[in-house]
């Protein structure tokens, strides 16, 4: 009986550590390679897509 309940834990652990690793390996990096947020709204405003935001309005 004692197998059955460390089966179950080895079981539940694999599956906790696979969903944590499938979702690290699906989220995106942060900061590698991307522009920084002032750039691409700097980016947006100049090429006019933010042409009907309020705070772009001057």
């Amino acid at each position: 009986m004692t197998g059955f309940w460390i089966g179950i834990v080895v079981v539940v652990a694999a599956i906790v550590g696979i969903s944590v690793l499938v979702g690290k390996m699906l989220s995106k990096p942060k900061g590698l390679g991307s522009p920084d947020r002032h750039a691409q709204m700097t980016a947006l405003k100049a090429s006019g897509a933010l042409k009907y935001r309020k705070s772009n309005r001057d």
